[in-house]
């Protein structure tokens, strides 16, 4: 890399300054350095990332069955589909409002589908005598997600810890995960941390 000496600059002090080419070469190598450095955490599953107001640790990622699936309200919509869970924790490291963080799954053939589960509603049942009852919804529990409202997120004080599981699916015959990312809030840019 060819680097020539840069015009002269004034010190604050009013001392005139010159960048000597061996010094601009260190300054333009240092900054390379810095913005290779700045593509994520690399990490791998229980080492723990830390964000602006939260620290975040993937702690494992387990392959689901498809019997997981069969609660599902329409389950034939993910036939040859194979659920995987990420396991998580996150600990608020400031006190106040928080984002909580955006997770990307992705495999050697690309990303996984994030499914997000609700709890399903009671349906209701007559029997012979005309008498109404309330059959429970059936559970997905292969994966429990934290429920915590974002307001009582917000609330709460820095130290808490909120145990979590995400669900991810694969395209019809694919493979598993290879790596998790915690993604910035507005999903654009570089991962904050990348757990492989």
């Amino acid at each position: 890399m060819l680097v020539r000496p840069g015009p002269a600059h004034t010190s604050p002090t009013g001392n005139t300054l010159k960048i000597r080419p061996k010094h601009a070469a260190l300054i333009a190598l240092s900054t390379v350095l810095l913005t290779a450095c700045s593509s994520g955490q690399e990490l791998s599953y229980g080492g723990k990332a830390t964000g602006e107001d939260l620290e975040v640790t993937v702690l494992r990622v387990e392959q689901g069955g498809a019997d997981d699936l069969s609660v599902l309200r329409n389950p034939e919509r993910y036939a040859g589909r194979t659920p995987y869970y990420v396991h998580y924790r996150v600990t608020k490291t400031t006190d106040g409002a928080a984002e909580w963080p955006d997770l990307d799954v992705s495999g050697d053939e690309g990303r996984l589908t994030h499914l997000s589960i609700r709890p399903g509603f009671p349906t209701p049942t007559v029997d012979a005598n005309g008498d109404v009852t309330m059959v429970p919804a059936p559970e997905f529990t292969a994966c429990v997600p934290d429920d915590t409202d974002g307001k009582d997120f917000d609330a709460a004080p820095k130290g808490r810890s909120y145990p979590s599981c995400g669900v991810y699916l694969t395209d019809e015959g694919g493979t598993g995960p290879t790596r998790v990312e915690w993604l910035p809030g507005s999903g654009k840019g570089d991962p904050i941390a990348v757990w492989k």
